[in-house]
């Protein structure tokens, strides 16, 4: 079942992407695999609800984009970064995103501009590939992706997916975010289930606006 997770990573990567009509298509494109590997996985997820946000988002892109925006990025109602959710440990804030780059460095893995580290579709294209790469190999390459996998997923990714979708889903009006939000909590539920993940509950929007710490891009 790994080629079938990295595709729900891969699948949710772009659902949180900038809504462009490249990503919606693409999306659209895949929606009979997504139901398929859903299926494969065992997560009793509607994906006809994913294929109706899709539908609807057609006639309303100019909306999604800005909804993106506002959510995600001016508003803060839930910002899509890891270290956003973690404002009352300045220290830690360093400590997590040194952890973070430090894990796409050992796989020969760089960033792109205006991505940062610790966003959200950043920190699904890599489990994504974690699990693509353990897909192809076997022995030791195989359980050193697959560890890493586990890893990364109960420090980063694990401990502030709820928080976030949480958010998401108590500050849009856009089915589209709702159903996406919606999906991606199931699966990473079901991901963690097995991980001792000491999960993040809070988030202080207050803070974070007053907040000057940035982190430089990787090259």
């Amino acid at each position: 079942m790994l080629i079938e997770k990295a595709f729900i990573y891969r699948f949710l990567a772009l659902a949180f992407s900038y809504p462009d009509w490249e990503v919606i298509l693409e999306l659209r494109s895949a929606l009979p695999d997504l139901e398929k590997c859903l299926k494969t996985i065992g997560l009793n997820f509607p994906a006809e609800e994913v294929g109706k946000v899709l539908e609807e988002s057609k006639g309303k892109l100019l909306d999604l984009q800005g909804e993106f925006t506002s959510l995600f990025e001016t508003s803060l109602k839930a910002p899509a970064r890891e270290t956003s959710y973690e404002l009352d440990k300045t220290a830690r804030r360093s400590v997590e995103m040194a952890d973070i780059l430090g894990f796409y460095r050992a796989f020969g893995l760089e960033l792109k501009a205006p991505l940062e580290p610790d966003n959200l579709v950043a920190e699904l294209e890599f489990l994504s590939y974690l699990l693509q790469k353990a897909h192809q190999l076997d022995g030791e390459g195989k359980e050193i992706s697959l560890d890493a996998y586990r890893k990364f997923l109960k420090d980063h990714l694990g401990r502030w997916f709820g928080v976030f979708c949480e958010k998401v889903m108590e500050n849009t009006e856009t089915d589209y975010y709702k159903v996406m939000a919606k999906l991606l909590k199931d699966f990473l539920e079901l991901e963690t289930r097995d991980l001792k993940v000491e999960k993040l509950t809070t988030y202080k929007k207050e803070t974070l606006e007053g907040s000057t710490w940035k982190c430089g891009f990787m090259e």
